[in-house]
């Protein structure tokens, strides 16, 4: 997708799309951001006017420090020149042959591998700014592969070479410290 943005003739658009991944911003956040709502030296994006009403401040992954600290000075006004970037995003899109994919996926994408990577439920909520969890439930989706990660972590160790038929659920139930029947 990124190799696709760069070679269309938008000029910053893979530098949004990659902003959009690493942060889950809504497209409205990105392209109304201005550059005084950007800190760079507390790593920090600042939001004030955001879908819920309610300001919040996203903290800058190293990806996303780098695309902002490289733009041309001087850093004043909007961070990027668009009022819409649909049609790039979408010829984008097609050159890298994804299937109904949206400019908001991006938001989906960075919550499930937010989450996936040891991020907690509580801490995407504050950082999508959303009031109820249940809303944030919606963004993160685990993959088969991390879900079978998870519960193998869960599995029991039991040697079975020790094992008999006979005594197979005892066994389990002293390891599991409980007492059998």
């Amino acid at each position: 997708m990124l190799d696709a943005c760069r070679a269309g003739r938008t000029k910053h658009l893979a530098a949004i799309v990659t902003v959009a991944l690493e942060t889950g911003l809504r497209r409205g956040e990105l392209l109304g951001l201005t550059w005084d709502r950007v800190d760079l030296s507390r790593g920090v994006i600042r939001l004030e006017t955001t879908k819920s009403g309610r300001r919040r401040e996203v903290p800058m992954r190293q990806a996303v420090y780098n695309v902002l600290a490289v733009l041309p000075e001087p850093h004043q006004g909007r961070v990027w020149p668009y009022r819409s970037i649909r049609n790039a995003f979408e010829a984008a899109v097609e050159t890298a042959g994804l299937d109904n994919f949206r400019f908001h996926d991006t938001r989906h994408h960075f919550a499930s591998w937010f989450m996936m990577w040891g991020g907690s439920l509580p801490a995407l909520k504050e950082l999508f700014g959303y009031s109820d969890i249940k809303t944030t439930l919606i963004y993160a989706h685990l993959s088969p592969a991390h879900l079978r990660s998870e519960v193998a972590k869960t599995e029991r160790t039991v040697k079975p070479a020790s094992i008999s038929a006979q005594g197979s659920a005892q066994e389990v139930a002293e390891l599991e410290g409980v007492s059998p029947k």
